[in-house]
């Protein structure tokens, strides 16, 4: 599915003004290396501590502990394994801590090994701000990472689990009591039990590979997503029935016999290409199966709402679109002409209307397929208003020609105008073909009302104002734009205004006048995923007007005027807080990531942004925040040729990234040894340095007079 995450490069770990402090630890036992951990830390209490270990380490009667402010690192041959009388319950632990990594040190991932016995291989106790990267984790027959968080609620001190390995362990990872936690690009084989079970508010799970586990993923989360994960276990997911508005979106399966067993409320399955069956659990409510490939369904399932509409890409003849009702197609030919010499002429688009209502007439039961296929003229600022229950498929273009002056001003109180209105109830799609409005209607699409909504490889181009037009939208009803083609337009390229659920996934947006994707006020757990934005006159993707929850992921934001992503609080009182800006990358942008409020009532605060990839931009990589931005936190971020400073911090933000290679301060304890000896010791290396070389160039300057 590609990777999402990133190897971080920032020039600094959490301050720039930092001071980190080194300990080399050799291969002996835990016990050993808690005491020269210890000692370290009393020595240096209020330093970052990089810990390096070397060699093998065996854990016996109690686990290795690591602390707040510490990083530790393996190499591929510093192991950490159960000894064989181990009768600790974990290998390591992280207790009331934060500020923690644990990762290799060289290319290959770092091994902790439990040896078969009945213990974590890590485990987190109330603990926040904790990065683990490029870990094997093996042989523990517990769990291999038992992640407990310390606020369920505090986006802003996620812990995350990257690029890892979980190899025949009991359970493979536990999240619990935490939000915003990333789980990415990781490899689970051969639990015994569950491979990945997670409750986290806003979580993200992306780029993991799953296979020889009793049960992939078991997730209790409050609006996260899975997205992009390859899975080859019987028990694919299972979504159990605390969980609530998830999105399950472009994932794969690799076997024929998947199963789901569907909870919950409000959870979504998006175009994922599994061969499987699904089952709705007793306490399910209102879960959507949308576009999904293979998988098999009890249609009489009353929690179960299931669409799959044929589209542009996906034009199939099930005869079953939506359950409990039939299938009716209905072609109006559009114009067409053979001979380039030969103008098209194009059907206006009033004859379409008239024809979808006398079929919607005809067939009140039945979903209509309406195929286009040509050109058409929209000489109404109504366009072509879709009765519930259709799905149009365009092969062509609809233009806009209202005789009105391009780029009409919006009048206070005036209708909009529009090519196409989406219905204010049931379900509806559009895929393929081109909405040109030509400057003169407002919106290409126009989707401010209700129905659950599939627009799909449209291209919708030349808005006077916006692409793609939600404000006022029914909470109710989710709205999926996905891989279209959103350019020219005179306001936004997809506005998600006043709307829930808007889910803008793998579009291109670009070159419109404001931004490529706006989550403007009032936007409820909306997503901008894997979308590309570029070359629009303000920002790649605008977060603001006091929302929270929202979802900015794996985007490629570059050649806007202003940010790559921009979270703001101009005009609503309250705070656009707990959004998630993940694993974008931002280049040639004024700035990549930036965040800031306009005043004591309006903020923009405790929102988390993590490895996002920022280079090559015009002023700075990150603007950390503002008076009224604070508590943002920004994790494993790689930065870098930008044309001013790269990244501008405040005292509010919070960083934490990887060490660098290497470390602005080393030190190792010995005796009778204090901080100031070293530097003396690096004074007289430096002065031994200088006259050497001083010696030699005169060396060469005599024999040179000598010739």
């Amino acid at each position: 599915m590609g990777q999402t995450f990133t190897t971080p490069e920032a020039p600094f770990v959490a301050s720039p003004d930092e001071e980190i402090r080194t300990l080399i630890i050799p291969a002996g036992t835990a016990e050993a290396a808690q005491s020269e951990i210890d000692t370290f830390r009393k020595q240096n209490p209020d330093s970052m501590l990089l810990l390096e270990i070397s060699g093998p380490l065996q854990v016996g009667s109690t686990p290795l502990k690591i602390g707040s402010r510490m990083m530790l690192r393996l190499s591929p041959a510093g192991t950490i394994s159960a000894a064989a009388n181990c009768r600790a319950d974990s290998l390591i632990e992280i207790a009331d801590a934060q500020w923690v990594s644990i990762s290799s040190s060289g290319q290959g991932p770092a091994v902790l090994d439990g040896g078969g016995k009945a213990l974590s291989g890590i485990r987190v106790i109330n603990g926040g701000r904790i990065n683990f990267d490029q870990l094997t984790l093996s042989n523990c027959a517990g769990v291999g990472i038992n992640y407990q968080g310390r606020d369920a609620a505090a986006v802003n001190e996620a812990g995350s689990v990257t690029r890892c390995t979980f190899r025949n362990n009991g359970d493979g990872l536990r999240v619990d009591q935490t939000a915003g936690f990333m789980c990415l690009d990781n490899t689970f084989t051969g639990q015994s039990s569950t491979a990945l079970s997670i409750r986290s508010l806003t979580s993200v799970v992306s780029g993991n590979t799953f296979s020889g586990n009793m049960a992939a993923i078991r997730s209790s989360s409050d609006r996260g997503v899975v997205t992009r994960n390859v899975i080859g276990d019987i028990l694919a997911l299972e979504l159990k029935p605390d969980s609530t508005g998830n999105l399950v979106s472009e994932n794969r399966g690799t076997k024929s016999d998947l199963q789901f067993i569907l909870g919950g409320s409000q959870n979504q399955l998006f175009r994922n290409d599994f061969h499987g069956k699904a089952i709705a659990s007793n306490q399910a409510k209102e879960i959507l199966l949308l576009g999904n490939l293979g998988i098999q369904t009890d249609t009489s399932a009353t929690a179960l709402k299931i669409f799959n509409p044929p589209t542009f890409e996906h034009p199939h003849n099930n005869p079953m679109i939506v359950p409990g009702m039939g299938r009716f197609d209905l072609s109006v030919p559009g114009g067409k002409s053979d001979k380039k010499e030969i103008p098209v002429v194009p059907v206006d688009l009033m004859v379409v209307a008239e024809a979808l209502q006398l079929a919607r007439a005809e067939h009140p039961d039945d979903v209509i397929v309406l195929k286009l296929d040509g050109e058409y003229i929209s000489r109404s600022g109504k366009g072509l208003e879709l009765p519930p229950n259709t799905c149009v498929i365009l092969e062509g273009r609809i233009l806009a020609d209202l005789g009105a002056p391009l780029d009409p001003l919006w009048v206070r109180g005036e209708a909009p105008s529009q090519l196409i209105l989406m219905p204010k109830t049931g379900y509806c799609s559009i895929s393929g073909g081109k909405l040109d409005c030509g400057r003169q209607a407002f919106f290409p699409i126009n989707a401010n009302t209700g129905g659950i909504t599939l627009i799909e490889g449209v291209t919708l181009t030349s808005g006077a104002r916006d692409g793609v037009n939600t404000k006022g939208r029914d909470s109710k009803c989710p709205m999926f734009v996905y891989r279209c083609n959103v350019l020219s337009n005179n306001g936004r390229g997809i506005w998600a205004h006043v709307a829930t659920r808007v889910h803008s996934i793998s579009n291109v947006c670009s070159g419109n006048r404001q931004d490529g994707i706006d989550l403007d006020a009032g936007s409820v757990a909306g997503t901008a995923l894997f979308n590309v934005s570029s070359g629009n006159g303000r920002h790649g993707v605008f977060v603001e007007e006091a929302i929270s929850h929202n979802m900015v992921f794996g985007n490629i934001l570059h050649g806007n005027a202003q940010a790559g992503v921009h979270v703001w609080n101009e005009e609503v009182q309250g705070n656009t807080g707990s959004n998630i800006i993940a694993a974008n990358e931002c280049y040639a942008n004024r700035r990549g990531i930036s965040v800031g409020g306009r005043a004591a009532e309006k903020t923009a605060k405790g929102n988390f942004f993590f490895n996002n990839v920022c280079r090559h931009n015009r002023l700075n990589a990150i603007l950390g925040g503002n008076s009224h931005a604070t508590g943002n936190y920004f994790s494993q971020s790689v930065v870098g040729q930008s044309g001013e400073q790269d990244v501008l911090t405040t005292p509010d933000a919070f960083f934490f990234n990887l060490p660098a290679t290497s470390p602005s301060i080393i030190s190792q304890p010995q005796p009778n040894r204090s901080p100031q000896s070293d530097i003396m010791k690096i004074e007289f290396n430096l002065w031994w340095w200088c006259a050497a070389n001083s010696a030699i160039l005169l060396i060469v300057l005599l024999r040179g007079k000598k010739r």
